[in-house]
């Protein structure tokens, strides 16, 4: 006890000392600052008072110079002379107007440049005559007339008075000069005092503190050592997210010829159980993928790679399609899978659609996993952020299955962890899905949070704030959501397909087959090069790693050539290091496809650069067209359109202007067109087209605006042309 008593007392008697010359050091510290300020005042003034004192012996320097030579010119009438005598009369000017401008301060000594500048006029009037004299005599070969005006003295008279000004001047200046020079001084026995009491508390700061650090030395090389084991551990999982990500190229390029090969057999085998182990073999390259892209996701994350991607979605039609998706592994499990949709304030919002969808599908994908009983419930609702003109999202995944018990809550979102179920059962998965769920919030600026009672299930809830509404443009991709495309959507195209690897070009052509486009083939950026100035293509599928000429290279030689510079040019790459079109934006690509591929991903990056090939009549759509020409003259059927019609414009359009789901407003645009060509009412037509238009631009606002007309008379006519046929 007495020990501790001592060893705190010292603690208290040093951070007392440190306290008190700490403010000592503070007080000294101000009075320094402020004598080195006014030092700094005082050398000002002096060197002032100097300026003055050299200014004002200039002055006499040139006005004897001046003396000299107008007395020289006077006698001997050389024209060296004369000029001197201007240039010294001149710089006498120059030197009072210095002089008044440096001494504005002082009002004796303005008063006294006043009549020096009298006497300067003076004396250039004196300087000036003197001049024209001894001109004259010159001419006339007569002196007397110039000694005469030497020996009246009064120029001598005027410059005397300068003189005797400048004297008085200077006699002042040095009465200024003594008493700052004693001021200096002063300043600088001050600052010097104060700078040795400052020095000395400091020194003894320093002692006590120097007895204080020796104790913490110990623990900071401690710290040290363990931030330095931390960056090495850092930097190893950089490398190794780096290599994990390049890795992507190697085994993405076989996955494409997987994938790619398998929707070509799809589309060729006929035999049910052919197509059954076609099936078969998709659906495992599909989870083999799932796993790479786990692994080359968190990746990516953890070495600041992958970058958002906000575009328009309807996030109700996203989350069916997710619930759709695994309904049926939920009802092979016996359990009910259903959404929650809160259908007001919901609105297409600017989102990454991609990285929302894998949210969902790893929240569902755990939930179903870990339910052998029960329901899971995924809800969906939308309110106006407090945080400016966004909406904020709250999305949440509730189970009953077998619950996470605390501990392991604590480490659910860690890479590669997977809790222990409480039921025994051995499940499947690498424990990467949550982990990556959690960063992709993230970097929303959202938030997860999990609530969980063992044997009681489990409820993630997630929320991403401030979402913009999406902006109305052409959809990125197909609303039906199809993984196979009908490439004659698209006007007749020459494309050229570059890639090493055989079965890539392979795959390209087999998504291209049967179709009204143009193909040629090239294996390297050379080859590329070469064929592309023969074959002027639309579109170049570009490969980027290749022989000889990367695609890099040949991307920039293809844009240097004058008669390619209406090529468009598309990545194809299985690198994950370029982040969602990021870096190859930056490289002016028109387009980017990642391998594997499907077909209506390939499409979708067509359409984005030519768009769709013009219909018959401009007018109408497609779907339009058809169905005038099956209607034409068939009675029948027009009123079996216009029956239809009265009973979808009722609670159907009702309850699609209440959902407003851009799919379901899709399919009934596209049945509108149908109806309206049908019943061949101008004003329904109109409405369908105008409708259809918004729907291929995603603009929710003019969808709504659309429906409202429909719902509040649109079509009336075509309903009396019923009436009065009837």
């Amino acid at each position: 006890m007495p020990h501790a008593r001592a060893s705190q007392f010292r603690i208290r008697a040093n951070i007392g000392l440190l306290a008190l010359a700490f403010v000592v050091i503070l007080i000294t510290s101000f009075v320094s600052v402020r004598s080195i300020n006014d030092l700094r005042g005082a050398l000002g003034w002096i060197a002032h008072t100097v300026a003055v004192k050299d200014g004002l012996a200039e002055l006499q320097r040139e006005m004897g110079l001046m003396e000299g030579d107008g007395l020289r010119y006077m006698i001997m009438g050389d024209a060296s002379h004369r000029d001197g005598l201007r240039r010294h009369q001149q710089a006498i000017g120059e030197e009072i107007a210095a002089l008044r401008e440096l001494t504005a301060d002082n009002p004796d000594h303005q008063q006294a440049l006043s009549a020096l500048s009298a006497d300067y006029d003076a004396l250039q009037a004196r300087v000036q005559g003197s001049i024209r004299i001894r001109e004259q005599d010159r001419k006339n070969g007569d002196d007397r007339a110039a000694i005469d005006r030497i020996r009246d003295r009064k120029g001598e008279d005027i410059v005397d008075r300068m003189r005797a000004r400048i004297v008085e001047m200077a006699a002042q200046e040095d009465r200024l000069l003594a008493a700052r020079q004693s001021e200096r001084d002063a300043l600088v026995k001050q600052t010097n005092a104060t700078l040795l009491i400052a020095n000395g508390l400091a020194l003894f700061a320093g002692l006590i503190g120097f007895f204080a650090l020796r104790r913490a030395q110990r623990e900071a090389e401690h710290a040290l050592r363990t931030e330095l084991h931390a960056a090495q551990a850092h930097r190893a999982s950089e490398e190794k997210s780096v290599f994990l990500a390049s890795m992507s190229h190697e085994i993405r390029t076989p996955m494409n010829a997987i994938f790619g090969f398998a929707q070509l057999l799809s589309d060729q085998v006929r035999e049910p159980l052919h197509r059954e182990w076609v099936a078969s073999i998709r659906k495992s390259g599909q989870m083999l993928l799932t796993l790479i892209n786990d692994v080359l996701d968190l990746s990516k994350i953890e070495a600041g790679k992958l970058q958002l991607n906000p575009q328009g979605t309807d996030i109700a039609e996203l989350t069916d399609e997710i619930v759709a998706l695994f309904e049926p592994m939920a009802e092979a499990k016996r359990l009910t899978l259903r959404s929650e949709i809160e259908e007001e304030g919901l609105m297409p919002v600017a989102i990454d659609a991609q990285r929302l969808r894998q949210i969902l599908m790893n929240l569902i994908s755990n939930a179903v996993k870990y339910t052998e009983r029960g329901e899971i419930v995924v809800s969906v609702s939308m309110r106006p952020s407090p945080l400016g003109t966004g909406h904020d999202l709250s999305l949440s995944v509730r189970d009953t299955g077998t619950g996470i018990d605390p501990e392991a809550q604590a480490r659910i979102f860690e890479p590669f962890f997977q809790a222990e179920s409480p039921d025994g059962r051995i499940r499947q998965g690498t424990g990467l899905g949550l982990s990556i769920t959690r960063r992709l919030v993230d970097m929303m600026h959202g938030s997860i949070h999990l609530a969980s009672r063992v044997g009681q299930g489990a409820t993630f809830q997630v929320a991403i704030p401030d979402l913009q509404p999406a902006v109305p443009a052409a959809p990125a991709g197909a609303a039906d959501g199809q993984e196979t495309g009908d490439f004659d959507r698209l006007p007749p195209l020459r494309i050229l397909i570059v890639d090493d690897v055989e079965w890539n070009i392979e795959v390209a052509k087999g998504y291209l087959r049967n179709s009204r486009h143009t193909l040629a083939v090239a294996r390297d950026g050379e080859e590329a090069l070469a064929v592309a100035r023969r074959f002027r293509p639309d579109a170049v599928m570009m490969d980027l790693r290749m022989p000889r000429m990367n695609g890099y290279r040949a991307f920039e030689a293809i844009r240097r050539e004058e008669t390619l510079r209406a090529t468009r040019v598309i990545a194809v790459t299985a690198s994950s290091l370029i982040d969602d079109q990021g870096g190859l934006q930056a490289i002016a690509f028109d387009g980017y496809i990642r391998k594997p591929y499907a077909p209506i991903e390939l499409l979708n990056a067509l359409l984005s650069l030519f768009g769709e090939a013009e219909p018959a009549v401009a007018t109408e759509t497609p779907a339009v067209a058809d169905a005038v020409t099956a209607a034409a003259g068939d009675g029948q059927s027009r009123a079996a359109a216009l029956a239809e019609w009265a009973v979808i414009r009722g609670a159907p359009l009702d309850a699609l202007r209440r959902r407003m789901r851009i799919r379901e407003i899709g399919e009934f645009s596209r049945r509108l067109d149908v109806l309206a060509a049908s019943i061949g009412d101008p004003a329904l037509i109109e409405e369908a087209r105008r409708l259809h238009l918004a729907v291929q631009r995603f603009d929710a606002h003019q969808m709504k605006l659309v429906l409202d007309h429909l719902a509040a008379g649109a079509g009336d006519t075509a309903q009396e042309k019923s009436n009065d046929a009837q």
